[in-house]
């Protein structure tokens, strides 16, 4: 693609973008800046936008994870702070160390789980993203979301409780989820 072409198709589309990019960074000093990385990055991948049977949605997809990895950069994660206070006081006879591995647990059990339900899952429980902003993320409807949620939720629970619940009484797991 030459430089001429790249003008033409691709810098028309920063009007398009740019409101896009607003809604999700929040930030407009922020979305300037998205915008110009962003046409920066497409300018790297001009012969990649030549092949490509969708220009549009290439183009819209990328602005779309480019914003989403400055939030994640700019968001500091939520893991470890009340997961992780609410793990250390499930009961007070458990030393650091198990409530530890508890929490380990938990966290390979959401590993475990089938790609978009550990998205969702961490997006909403971990991260702390709202219902409309995994929506943007994630192109998903909010009504799927909150059932992606709940099944991820359901499968993390059954997975904690083969583990800690033996008398299946359930308690760990009504506690920590």
């Amino acid at each position: 693609m030459t430089t001429e072409e790249f003008k033409n198709t691709v810098i028309p589309f920063s009007r398009k973008l740019y409101p896009m990019l607003f809604r999700i960074l929040k930030n407009e000093e922020e979305t300037r800046d998205a915008l110009q990385d962003l046409m920066v990055k497409l300018w790297d991948k001009r012969n990649d936008l030549v092949r490509c049977n969708n220009q549009t949605a290439y183009i819209i997809t990328m602005a779309k994870n480019h914003s989403f990895d400055l939030l994640k950069k700019k968001r500091p994660s939520r893991i470890g702070e009340n997961e992780e206070h609410k793990i250390l006081n499930l009961a007070s006879e458990d030393s650091g160390l198990e409530a530890k591995e508890k929490f380990e647990h938990v966290r390979s059990a959401i590993d475990a789980l089938p790609e978009k339900y550990r998205e969702v899952i961490r997006l909403r429980d971990i991260d702390g993203f709202e219902f409309d902003e995994i929506s943007e993320m994630t192109g998903y409807e909010v009504p799927y979301i909150r059932v992606i949620l709940s099944r991820a939720r359901q499968k993390v629970k059954e997975e904690v409780e083969k583990k800690y619940d033996y008398d299946q009484s359930g308690k760990f797991a009504r506690q920590i989820l």
